[in-house]
């Protein structure tokens, strides 16, 4: 665990899968696979790159997004929404990575190193901003603490 001022920058609780609501997966399957869709029927028409391109959107963060504002607030989708564009950067890395060594590499080895890739993108980016705004680190960690007082 990697801590900053004596706050843990990140961690991982499984504890909190109990909490999860079938309704909103529910939602988020369905955006998801609407997103989906939409993108195979614009591959058929437009083009594998073209539908490739559609099919790289986050297909659960409006769903995602639109649960948290309600049910946390604008601030904590906010925060939602900073962590997907870090995460957004993070998978572009994958991409990159896996464009290269798909040609170079058996087809294990690309995936291995695009996902060492995108796992040490996200988190560098995650720690350069932690570490760079202290303010936004003590809020992600305050609107947490205050979802698990809701829970």
């Amino acid at each position: 665990m990697i801590r900053s001022g004596g706050q843990p920058l990140f961690g991982i609780d499984l504890g909190e899968l109990r909490h999860a609501k079938l309704k909103g997966m529910a939602l988020r399957f369905a955006f998801g696979a609407s997103i989906s869709i939409v993108a195979g029927i614009v591959g058929l028409v437009g083009g594998l790159r073209l539908g490739g391109v559609f099919l790289a959107a986050p297909a659960i963060l409006p769903a995602t997004l639109t649960l948290i504002e309600r049910d946390q607030g604008r601030r904590q989708a906010e925060l939602e929404v900073s962590g997907s564009v870090m995460g957004g950067v993070a998978l572009t890395a994958f991409a990159v990575v896996s464009a290269v060594l798909l040609g170079a590499a058996t087809w294990w080895l690309a995936l291995l190193g695009a996902l060492v890739a995108w796992v040490a993108v996200a988190v560098i980016l995650y720690l350069v901003r932690a570490l760079a705004r202290p303010a936004w680190r003590r809020e992600v960690h305050g609107l947490a603490a205050e979802a698990e007082g809701r829970s």
